[in-house]
């Protein structure tokens, strides 16, 4: 794609920059967000100021267009989800971007430095959103460890400008090298869970040479300017006054980028085989409600001679006055579950679809083609009073991961769904994941089945980390394959070694819950090897995946918080052909995957429903 870089000058915008490259992107111009004056610091949650007046420089060396635009707006609206607010700043990055495509009409996408904040993403993505662009954010989710040492590595010269963090002093530390200063960030980092990359505001840098520049910058003159002379966490500024640009005579093409592993290492699942078989119509919708949980199943549309927009349109009006009749609406639902006739159809419906939840709370759902007579129908969880204000996340029972933006954590959202949904901080419900390289969403060129099981499962712990989980707290899987049904023990045996594998395996969030000294950790651990042992997994061969993907991984998960207060169990039982293996969570919250067992009552190739209950 033919890319714009938004820099600060800072490290991260300047690396996220190298890994464009090494992607395969073409870097159109750099733009960046001036404060009105030099040298000045804007008060801003999203933008770095100081050291922006260096961006200039930086593009000389890159040999690069530059296309400013001045920071007058302030930080209006700060909830999480943001909508477009008249003098907020973010409006002034959607005016630098729309003169950025006025003068480079081509340009595709936006590559930022974006690492852990959410708050920075979404706005960022609401803009991309805006002006018809793509997202790129490769350094989304890394180790701040790793990232620190892949910078230093890749031979980054960034200097600290700024330091307002407890452990940092500006005579000391202003002016000095990342490189230099990394065994004094890993030992804060132990002190005072500092944030290694400056996340959380401890430090800002400037780039002074990269292997994509073609002149380094060398700083002739500079002064120390303190701002807060604090006994603790004194605020310090390194201002640049003057500089030059070198020539380099060792200018290297910039290093390929490291080799994304197609296995679940971090995380390795018994499955059990459902042969594949045709499917009838269902016949019309079912509503079942436990408190203010409602599952609605079996929505299709009664008249198949309609146009599958006009289907899918039927459907949602059905959808929606089930859900009435509950007091709920769409802004309720948690999960959808997708059945199509025939997946070429699926842009088509995913079109519509996308109408019927336009905000930024999208519901986790997963979509594979199944045998059947209609050519749509629809399963979807929903809970009373999840549906809230987008700007007012936290006060909802349910918060969602809906990243947007290309980077090699986990495949970004390309539809109105989001990778996961949390219920009441307790339950995760993840979108189903395919074995998708993330960095360059395409899919993995192995027909290994192991190797595509593993990359999909790789890919759903990366969203289960990020929503506080871990494939440890796994309490449900569904794996679907299009490969021959004969497939399936095989999927199963290797999806159960995924899962057995990261039982044993302690997080930060393991150790920290894991404190308590009265505790038996050979217990614990045993627990954990007993629930990924009874964790039911159902395998279905299906005819086809989204994408022509051989693999699609669905999770359900506990947080961390939610695995330390709940004991699972699991039961089985099988009644009138439908049988039920359910993780009972112990005094607040039961959970289960139902699917149709074999024999004679089976009329379904699979059906697949959740069964939520969350007691307060």
């Amino acid at each position: 794609m033919k890319v714009v870089a938004l820099v600060s000058g800072g490290k991260d915008s300047i690396y996220s920059l190298l890994k464009c490259v090494q992607h395969g992107h073409e870097i159109v111009c750099l733009a960046t967000l001036q404060p009105p004056s030099v040298n000045a610091e804007v008060d801003s949650f999203m933008f770095q100021s100081i050291g922006t007046h260096v961006v200039a420089s930086i593009a000389a060396c890159m040999e690069l267009p530059l296309v400013m635009h001045t920071l007058r707006g302030q930080s209006l609206a700060t909830d999480m989800g943001y909508a477009p607010t008249e003098g907020d700043e973010v409006e002034d990055l959607y005016a630098l971007l729309a003169e950025v495509q006025r003068q480079f009409p081509d340009v595709e996408a936006v590559n930022t430095g974006a690492i852990f904040s959410n708050y920075q993403r979404t706005r960022v993505e609401n803009v991309c959103a805006r002006l018809g662009l793509t997202s790129v954010a490769y350094l989304w989710r890394k180790e701040q460890d790793e990232l620190m040492q892949e910078m230093i590595d890749a031979d980054l010269h960034c200097i600290v400008v700024k330091v307002a963090s407890m452990g940092l002093h500006p005579r000391k530390h202003l002016g000095r090298s990342i490189a230099d200063l990394y065994p004094t960030f890993l030992d804060l980092h132990e002190k005072y869970q500092f944030h290694i990359c400056g996340e959380g505001g401890e430090y800002e840098t400037l780039t002074l040479d990269c292997p994509l520049f073609k002149k380094r910058i060398v700083v002739d003159a500079a002064r120390i300017e303190i701002h807060a002379d604090d006994m603790f966490a004194p605020v310090g500024l390194y201002c640049i006054d003057a500089l030059h640009l070198e020539d380099k005579t060792d200018v290297l093409p910039p290093p390929p980028p490291s080799a994304s592993s197609p296995h679940a290492g971090d995380a390795p699942t018994m499955l059990v085989p459902r042969a594949l078989r045709p499917a009838v119509p269902h016949g019309r919708a079912r509503s079942r409600v436990y408190r203010n949980q409602i599952m609605v199943s079996g929505l299709a549309c009664a008249d198949q001679t309609l146009s599958l927009p006009d289907q899918v349109h039927a459907i949602f009006a059905t959808l929606q006055d089930e859900l009435a009749l509950h007091d709920a609406g769409l802004g309720n639902v948690l999960y959808v579950h997708i059945y199509v006739q025939d997946m070429a159809q699926f842009a088509a419906l995913n079109a519509v679809y996308g109408a019927y939840f336009p905000g930024l709370l999208p519901p986790s759902r997963s979509c594979v083609q199944v045998d059947m007579a209609a050519a749509v129908q629809l399963d979807c969880l929903a809970l009373r009073g999840a549906g809230a204000d987008p700007r007012q996340l936290t006060a909802t029972q349910r918060d969602v991961l809906y990243i947007q933006s290309l980077s090699e954590w986990a495949p970004m959202c390309i539809g109105p769904y989001s990778q996961a949904t949390t219920v009441a901080r307790s339950l995760v419900c993840c979108a189903g994941q395919i074995p998708l390289v993330p960095e360059t969403m395409t899919l993995l060129s192995s027909t290994s089945p192991t190797a595509n099981l593993h990359l999909s499962f790789r890919n759903g712990v990366r969203v289960l980390e990020a929503v506080d989980s871990n494939l440890r707290h796994v309490v449900s899987s569904l794996v679907y394959h299009s490969y021959t049904p004969s497939t399936g023990g095989a999927l199963a045996e290797m999806s159960r070694e995924v899962l057995q594998a990261n039982a044993a395996h302690l997080d930060a969030y393991a150790h920290d819950l894991d404190s308590d000294e009265s505790d038996d950790e050979h217990d614990k651990t045993t627990a954990r090897l007993a629930l990924a042992t009874r964790c039911p997994i159902a395998v279905v061969a299906v005819p086809m995946l989204p994408k022509a993907a051989p693999v699609e991984v669905e999770l359900l998960a506990l947080t961390h918080k939610a695995y330390a207060t709940f004991a699972p169990t699991t039961l089985h039982c099988e009644s009138d052909g439908l049988r039920s293996d359910v993780s009972v969570l112990a005094r607040k919250l039961a959970v289960g995957f139902l699917f149709v067992a074999p024999g004679p009552p089976a009329t379904w190739a699979r059906r697949c429903a959740s069964s939520l209950r969350v007691r307060s």
